[in-house]
This record gives C-alpha cells, sequence and structure tokens, in this order.
C-alpha cells in the first residue's frame, strides 16, 4: 500500500539503497508472495520462504545463505527510517553494526542496553531491560563471517521461530556488536493499519517538512539583523524541523545556535509579545533556554541549542525519571508567582479561531455546531469545579520537552502560553503523548506530592475536550493557509466528541 503517492515502503527502502550504490538486492518474502512480483528486476531478485508461517525472521534470513559471499546490509521490510541511517551504515568499511535510537512506543521495541557503544542485552521484554536507553531499528550491516555463524546456528536449532537478533547474542562477542547511534530520528514500523496511518499522516509528512529545501539568502538575512555590522555569510545553517514552525541550527563563530522561523498561518492565532515575555520569564526560571533574539513583529526567534539533546517522544517521555523531572518543572512554573503577559483563556481562544474560520475560509468538521454548543458549556462546568489561574505553557507536545546530555529537561516554544489553570497543562500532555492511566497518576502524584485534589481528573478530562476542538479549529486554519496535516485535526475532532461522551455520560 502507498503511503504517499506510489511511495511504498519497500519501494522506498530499493530506491534508497540503489541511491547509495547497492547493486544486488534480495527481498525474502512469504505470504502473499505473488504481490511483490513487480519488484523484480535486474537488481532485484526475490526469495520465498514457503514455510513462513511458522518460522521466523532468522529463518527468512537464512534462506539467502547460497546467495551472499560479502558483508551485506539487513534491511527489515516494515521499518521506515531517514536516508541518512542507510548512507552512514552503508560507509562502514568492515564488520558488524546495528543501529539503535529511542524508544517508540511502538508496542513492539526491541530494547538495547550498550556498553562503550556496543550492545550488551537486547530483549522485547521490558522486564528484563535495566537501563531504556533505545530500541533496535531494522537495519544493520552483517559481516560475512557472522552470517555464516548464524546460518550453522539456525540449522543446528530446534526452534523454527527464531529471530535473528537473539541469535546474534549468541553467536558474537560483544565487540562484534558495535551500535550507531541516532538521537531524534524520524522513523517507524508498521505492522498494523493504525501504524501505517501514522506513517502516512504524521510520520512521513515529518520527514518531508525536515528534508524540504530552504531559502539560504534568506536565513542570512535574519541573521544578518540579529547580529547588525557583522559578516555572517560564513554561518553554517541546519534544518532541523517543526511541526508549524521551521527551525534551523545556525553553527556561527565557535556558537550553535536554533532560529526559529513562523510558519504559515500564524498570524493572528499567536501574540508574539507575548511569547516574547513569557519565553524570558521561563529563562529566568531555568525552565527554558537562554534566549538572545526575539523580534515580536516577524516572530524570528535565536535561543541557545542545547548541545547532543534528545527530543522526547510520546515513550521516553513516559520513563519514571523523565515524567518526576516534568512535575518538577510545571511545579516549578506554576508556583512561581509570576505573572505572564496574557490569560490564555480556552473559551475565548475558540471564539477567535471561529473569527479567523471566517476570515481564511475555513470549513469546520461536518456536526461542528453541536459539538462546539456541548464544548462551549463546559466553561460553567469548569466554574463549578474552581478554575484556578497560574502560569502556564499550554503546548505539551513531547517534542517541546528538550533533554540534554546532563539530565536536565528544558519546556521550549512558548507561543501559546499564558496565564490558565494547571490542569489544562496536564490534560495536554497526558492526549498529546496518550499517557496511560497509571503514568496520569504517578504524574500527577510527583506533582502534588502524594496529595491528588478530587477535581484534579475532572477538570483535566473537560481541558482535555477543549484542547482537541481547539486544536481541530487550529488544523482547518492551518490548511486553508496552505498547509497539510493529513487527518491530523479530523482526529482531534472525533476524540474530542469522544471524551464529551464521557462527561456527559
Amino acid at each position: 500500500m502507498p503511503f504517499s503517492d506510489d511511495i511504498t515502503l519497500l519501494r522506498r527502502s530499493i530506491d534508497i539503497l540503489r541511491e547509495i550504490g547497492v547493486s544486488k538486492i534480495y527481498v525474502v518474502v512469504g505470504y502473499q508472495a505473488d504481490m511483490f512480483k513487480s519488484y523484480k528486476s535486474d537488481d532485484v531478485q526475490l526469495i520465498v520462504n514457503p514455510n513462513f508461517e511458522f518460522t521466523s525472521s532468522m529463518a527468512s534470513l537464512a534462506m539467502v545463505k547460497n546467495l551472499v559471499k560479502d558483508d551485506f546490509l539487513l534491511v527489515e521490510g516494515d521499518t521506515f527510517y531517514e536516508k541518512d541511517v542507510l548512507k552512514r551504515l552503508s560507509e562502514i568499511p568492515a564488520g558488524n553494526c546495528f543501529v539503535m535510537t529511542e524508544e517508540s512506543g511502538s508496542g513492539d521495541e526491541c530494547y538495547v542496553e550498550t556498553k562503550s557503544g556496543f550492545i550488551t542485552k537486547i530483549s522485547k521484554d521490558r522486564h528484563f531491560v535495566r537501563r531504556f536507553e533505545g530500541e533496535l531499528l531494522g537495519l544493520a550491516r552483517i559481516s560475512n563471517s557472522t552470517f555464516q555463524q548464524l546460518v550453522a546456528a539456525w540449522e543446528a536449532s530446534e526452534n523454527s521461530y527464531l529471530n535473528y537478533e537473539y541469535l546474534m547474542m549468541d553467536v558474537t562477542d560483544v565487540l562484534d556488536r558495535p551500535v550507531l547511534k541516532f538521537k531524534n530520528l524520524i522513523w517507524g514500523e508498521v505492522d498494523n493499519m493504525k501504524d501505517f496511518k501514522k506513517l502516512q499522516n504524521y510520520i512521513y509528512r515529518k520527514l518531508r517538512k525536515k528534508e524540504d529545501p530552504f531559502d539560504k539568502e534568506n536565513l542570512l538575512m535574519y541573521l544578518s539583523y540579529i547580529f547588525p555590522n557583522k559578516e555572517v555569510s560564513s554561518a553554517q545553517i541546519f534544518q532541523i524541523g517543526g511541526m508549524s514552525n521551521k527551525n534551523f541550527r545556525v553553527d556561527y563563530h565557535g556558537k550553535k545556535y536554533v532560529l526559529r522561523v513562523p510558519g504559515n498561518g500564524s498570524e493572528g492565532m499567536v501574540v508574539r509579545s507575548f511569547e516574547e515575555f513569557n519565553s524570558m520569564e521561563g529563562s529566568k526560571l531555568g525552565i527554558n533556554p537562554p534566549v538572545h533574539y526575539f523580534n515580536s513583529d516577524t516572530g524570528i526567534k535565536l535561543v541557545d541549542f542545547v548541545e547532543d539533546a534528545e527530543t522526547l517522544n510520546a515513550a521516553t517521555i513516559q520513563r519514571h525519571d523523565n515524567m518526576k523531572k516534568i512535575a518538577n518543572i510545571y511545579r516549578t512554573l506554576h508556583h512561581s508567582h509570576v505573572r505572564l503577559k496574557n490569560e490564555f483563556n480556552v473559551f475565548r481562544e475558540i471564539e477567535k479561531y471561529d473569527s479567523l474560520m471566517k476570515k481564511t475560509g475555513a470549513a469546520m468538521y461536518e456536526g461542528w455546531e453541536i459539538v462546539r454548543s456541548q464544548v462551549m458549556a463546559l466553561e460553567s462546568k469548569l466554574n463549578y469545579l474552581g478554575v484556578d489561574l497560574h502560569p502556564c505553557h499550554n503546548d505539551a507536545v513531547p517534542e517541546n520537552f528538550l533533554k540534554a546530555k546532563d539530565g536536565t529537561v528544558y519546556l521550549i516554544d512558548w507561543e501559546y502560553s499564558g496565564m490558565n489553570d494547571p490542569m489544562a497543562d496536564f490534560a495536554a500532555l497526558f492526549l498529546e503523548s496518550d499517557f496511560t492511566i497509571e503514568n496520569q497518576d504517578y504524574m500527577l502524584s510527583h506533582y502534588f506530592e502524594g496529595d491528588i485534589p478530587d477535581n484534579a481528573m475532572p477538570k483535566i478530562l473537560c481541558y482535555q475536550v477543549l484542547w482537541d476542538y481547539l486544536w481541530s479549529q487550529w488544523t482547518v486554519i492551518k490548511e486553508a493557509k496552505g498547509d497539510d496535516f493529513g487527518t491530523y485535526g479530523r482526529d482531534r475532532f472525533n476524540r474530542a466528541k469522544e471524551l464529551l461522551s464521557r462527561i456527559n455520560h
């Protein structure tokens, strides 16, 4: 199935292999083998595992034992990854090499523990793992000698369901298992339709944004404003992604920065003077990296680049050590006595977005009139539960939590910050990373130091409805101005309806 235009997972891998100079490709197939015939070509040979139903990955790998005579790249067909991963693997001159990144939370993780850059443990059972360093991607460089050992061990085995990763641990020493670590890698594994939709509507779009070419002359012009009377042409600029804005790493005069350039359709949604003041206050509290430049007219911003940092994701944000740090960040922010420039009232934001939709000609999703009336009725419910106004961040996507090499976690991107109820921050946090019930309890218990108020969870549920409805409006406005977010907005709208039904019943 193509996830974009005519691009399928297997076609993309084959194209990347060709691009990096691989001239001989074997594709081992089993179930519905005939469907893969269109991939056959002079450099692609199909190998059928007739026993696919009763075997696992090692059996399929062993199918090429009489064909592969040299070191080779192993690519699992259900894996999506950045091109640079295979390129880096192909440049290793000899020996084995594996690839790992932060855990994904996919449910099918192959967890890894390492020592001095070599793999010491592999397990798909999280109960066997002492340190969650990350997980293996289904890409590796395998030496011919190791392959011969794998095949010999496989042929002597009585278990037809062996996976090659586990057998690799049996036939190699630690020094034969070096690993390349990639931080903040855009990748995914597709085992079912849910994974496929995630690839189609989120992961691939995120990669395209990261790989989009940029106008260097414009960026240099911005830098000339930031560093007046200085020669900026020597600055090195690298695109580093962003959901609605574009972010670039800038290396200039021995220092590294992040340059933020606002994306399409931000006008009317974000008041940059509020963001400037609020983000500066966040820096003073030590929870936001230092801000060096902020233009409240254009939204151009320059902040310190956090060296070798890890951007948290929906899985890593729910590690216990990270949850404790995030609870501390929120406690620092919410209890700080800082008065931010503005109040972020979600009901008034919804009304503001109504006006923006009219201006842009954006059309809300079918049935929105009924949903909106139910959403706005939550204002009286929240007033009954009790609304507390404190400094809040209001945009708790996991990518806004940055973990430095020393373990410090920062909360970045203060576009939507303002005075709000702290439970709105937790509502966003739990929604954006799909927190388990147990981890919601763990986070709130640390934040409230073991004494969670009775009204906390009812308020959080109300704010979750509000966030989903607001960000569905945000999406249709953005898309009316040229962006494409796939099913993101509709999914949030549908979830708002589902959460409303829980409140109403």
